[in-house]
């Protein structure tokens, strides 16, 4: 791969927020000035498009299965984010094949300077390629123990797989959280804290439509932090 700094987005377990890190991880790296394509690698249940309410006409599905090609599978949300998701057909579901992720990626990394890849959960083939093929991987657990021990299991396949480990994200954390406990259990590189804030999160990207929060402020410190450590890397 050239030109792009390629970000992963990983996690243990669905519902820890992985997605919404993605998108406001991607959104605040657009709002200070870089171009930034969205990859919804999450094959098994795309769902970037449904939060960013995006209505898909040609899916990664349709070209990771040679049906399509990466240009004709974007589609441009309405802050002005590229993203590349699955639609509502999982017609090609069978045929799209993980291993064509290196290829989109190559293709989108000529013409974007940072490519973030949100992934599915579960140490799946589909799951593994993007940890492999990023120039850094960024994990998301919240505070309970269970997706801690489950984030630091994926943390070992990270470094299995050749990739880069950056550094775990903490989401949902709340005044109740004990956060020594967190830090001692994680026993990893801890990256941010990501506060508890179900309203700003009704409508995603945070950093665009509840930007004077302290999430968007969160997320967009985050995704300087992630820029700044790959490239500190290179």
């Amino acid at each position: 791969m050239t030109g792009a700094t390629v970000l992963t987005i990983g996690g243990a377990k669905g519902g820890a927020g992985k997605t919404a890190m993605a998108i406001n991880v991607a959104s605040a790296l657009r709002s200070v000035g870089f171009s930034v394509a969205l990859v919804d690698a999450d094959l098994g249940t795309t769902n970037v498009a449904d939060v960013l309410e995006l209505d898909v006409e040609t899916s990664i599905h349709e070209v990771l299965a040679g049906e399509a090609d990466v240009q004709s599978a974007i589609t441009t949300a309405e802050t002005g984010l590229d993203v590349l998701s699955g639609g509502d057909s999982i017609a090609y579901l069978a045929e799209a094949d993980p291993a064509e992720l290196r290829s989109v990626i190559d293709t989108l990394s000529s013409a974007y300077d940072t490519v973030v890849v949100d992934t599915g959960t579960g140490l799946s083939h589909e799951v593994l390629v993007p940890f492999g093929l990023a120039d850094g991987v960024a994990l998301v657990s919240t505070p309970e123990d269970t997706s801690i021990v489950d984030t630091r299991k994926t943390a070992e396949v990270v470094e299995k797989v050749d990739g880069t480990l950056l550094g775990v994200v903490v989401n949902r954390v709340t005044e109740a959280t004990d956060l020594d406990r967190v830090r001692e259990k994680i026993d990893l590189p801890l990256l941010t804290l990501l506060p508890e804030d179900p309203r700003a999160s009704k409508t995603e990207p945070v950093v665009m439509n509840a930007a004077a929060t302290d999430l968007a402020e969160a997320y967009r410190q985050l995704a300087t932090t992630l820029h700044r450590q790959i490239g500190d890397s290179d």
